[in-house]
């Protein structure tokens, strides 16, 4: 006799769609929201709500209070830190990833900077493709756990690069970066790949601890 086991997807979706608004800086670090007003945005009652927020505690994001929920909201130092650890693993995986990158994941990655550059282009949809081109190529690496700990320090640091977005004038000196990289990878060079990654994370740091140490 067998017993099947439904795991309800209001429970998760309720989790992805809060953990979304949090990563993309729609319920911003430090904002206090209240359980009730989320079951309400989302049109279901507070159980699945009340779970989600546990998973989400459990990932660091949020801060349990008695009537009321906190996202947490990382320290100057603490971003530096969170962009320190995102650095090492993606080093490691820019060097497993340039040992099996075809031709076709090239195109795949070309395709993303051109739609990047449009200069009418959504600031939410420039954010979306500047993590999808940086994943993409570390894909390459097949390595599922190496992608897996990157998507996470990802999840850390993206409420911040709202504040990159809003700081930059323009994103004409990331694409420029983002172009240097590409055509580093066509060369296989990885010793010079490594260079302008880290060079390229820390601008990015740069940008969002600056940013933060004036607020």
């Amino acid at each position: 006799m067998s017993e099947m086991i439904e795991v309800s997807t209001v429970n998760y979706e309720v989790y992805d769609r809060l953990k979304q608004r949090i990563t993309m800086g729609a319920i911003p670090p430090g904002k206090k929201i209240s359980i009730r007003s989320l079951a309400e945005s989302f049109g279901v009652s507070t159980m699945p709500v009340r779970e989600a927020l546990r998973k989400l505690q459990a990932e660091g994001f949020i801060t349990f209070e008695r009537r009321s929920v906190t996202v947490n909201e990382l320290s100057v130092e603490e971003v530096k830190q969170v962009f320190t650890i995102r650095l090492r693993l993606e080093l490691l995986a820019a060097e497993w990833s340039l040992e099996r990158v075809a031709d076709d994941d090239i195109g795949v990655l070309e395709d993303i900077l051109e739609t990047m550059a449009n200069p009418m282009i959504d600031v939410n949809e420039w954010r979306k493709l500047n993590k999808l081109f940086h994943l993409r190529f570390y894909q390459c690496s097949n390595s599922s756990h190496i992608l897996e700990l990157i998507k996470n320090v990802w999840d850390k640091v993206e409420p911040y690069m709202t504040i990159y977005s809003s700081t930059v004038e323009d994103f004409r000196e990331a694409h420029l970066q983002h172009l240097e990289i590409l055509d580093i990878i066509k060369r296989r060079d990885l010793p010079l790949l490594l260079e302008k990654i880290a060079d390229h994370l820390n601008y990015t740091r740069d940008v969002v601890s600056m940013a933060l140490a004036r607020e």
